[in-house]
C-alpha cells in the first residue's frame, strides 16, 4: 500500500469502498506478519540440537541417544513455523498488489472526487477573497483587522488544502502512469500544467504562471484561481495530455477568406445542330 500523510489522498482513496476495503485487508495483512513471533528456521533449529549435543559430549563424554528425536522435532517445528511466516508474508504481497491494482483501475473515481474538493476549495477562497479586497500580505490583512482579518486566516487554511489536493493529484496521476508517461508528466508540471483549463499558458498573467511552474502557492495565487473559474483536477493522464495541447497548441487562422469548392466540374457536350439544305447540293459521282 502506497504510504501517505497527505490527509486529501487518504481520504480520496476512502471514498471508493473497494480501495478503502482492500486497504483495510492489507493493513491487517501487515500486522499479522508484524506480530509473528520470531523463530529458528528449520536450519537454524537441526543446529541448535546438533550444538548442544557435541557440547554435552565435550563435557560428559557422552552423545545423546534422543539425539534423532529431538532433532527431528526440532525441525519438524521449525518447518510449520517457518511455512506460516511464509504464508504471512505471501498474504502481505498480495493484499498489496490487490490494494495497488485496485487503486489504479480506480483512479478516475479518486481524481473526480479530488476535483470536486477543488471546487469546494476555490468556492470558499473566492467568498473569502471577495473580503479581502486588495489586500495580498499578511501585514495589510493584520492592519485592516476585523472581517479582512479573518478571511485572511480563512485563506490561510485554504491553502493548506488547496495545497494537499494538488499534491494528491499528482501522486495518482504518477502512480497509474507509465515509465515513459511520467517523465512527460515531469514535464509538464515543470511547464505548470495540469493546474488551470480553458486558458492558454500565453494568457496568463506572468507571475501567475510562475507559481503555476513552482508550485509555492500563495494566497494570492489561490484567489486568482478561485476568480478565474479555471481551476480543476485531470481525470486521467489522457484527460491532462488533451489539456496540455489545448493551452500550448498555436493558433490558426484563415488567410484566404471562406473556403472554395474547387472540384472538377463536367459541362455536357451540346447537340450539334442539324444542317439546314442551300439548295447548292448536289448527288456525288461515283467512280467505277
Amino acid at each position: 500500500m502506497r504510504a501517505s500523510q497527505n490527509d486529501e489522498l487518504m481520504k480520496a482513496w476512502a471514498t471508493v469502498p473497494d480501495v478503502a476495503k482492500a486497504q483495510e485487508r492489507h493493513e491487517a495483512a501487515v500486522k499479522l506478519r508484524r506480530d509473528f513471533p520470531r523463530r529458528n528456521t528449520p536450519v537454524e533449529a537441526l543446529a541448535a540440537v546438533r550444538d548442544a549435543a557435541i557440547a554435552r559430549f565435550n563435557d560428559t563424554g557422552k552423545w545423546p541417544t534422543d539425539f534423532a528425536k529431538d532433532a527431528a522435532k526440532a525441525h519438524a517445528d521449525a518447518l510449520v513455523y517457518e511455512a506460516e511466516a511464509l504464508a504471512l508474508r505471501l498474504l502481505e504481497d498480495q493484499t498489496k498488489n490487490v490494494a495497488e491494482n485496485l487503486r489504479d483501475v480506480l483512479s478516475v473515481d479518486v481524481l473526480t472526487h479530488l476535483d470536486g474538493r477543488l471546487k469546494e476549495i476555490l468556492d470558499a477562497a473566492k467568498s473569502a477573497g471577495a473580503t479581502l479586497g486588495d489586500v495580498t500580505t499578511a501585514e495589510q490583512a493584520i492592519e485592516a483587522g476585523g472581517d479582512v482579518l479573518d478571511a485572511w486566516r480563512r485563506l490561510t487554511a485554504l491553502l493548506k488544502d488547496f495545497g494537499n489536493v494538488r499534491d494528491a493529484q499528482w501522486s495518482v496521476l504518477r502512480a497509474v502512469a507509465g515509465e515513459d508517461e511520467r517523465a512527460r508528466i515531469r514535464q509538464w508540471t515543470a511547464a505548470g500544467h495540469g493546474e488551470v483549463q480553458g486558458l492558454r499558458m500565453d494568457d496568463i498573467p506572468a507571475h501567475i504562471a510562475g507559481v503555476m511552474r513552482s508550485h509555492a502557492y500563495s494566497i494570492e495565487y489561490l484567489v486568482w484561481l478561485a476568480r478565474s473559474g479555471a481551476g480543476y483536477v485531470p481525470t486521467s493522464v489522457d484527460a491532462l495530455a488533451d489539456n496540455v495541447t489545448a493551452s500550448t497548441e498555436p493558433l490558426s487562422y484563415d488567410d484566404h477568406g471562406p473556403l472554395r469548392d474547387f472540384s472538377p466540374r463536367v459541362t455536357p457536350i451540346p447537340v450539334p445542330p442539324a444542317p439546314v439544305p442551300t439548295g447548292a447540293e448536289r448527288t456525288p459521282e461515283l467512280s467505277y
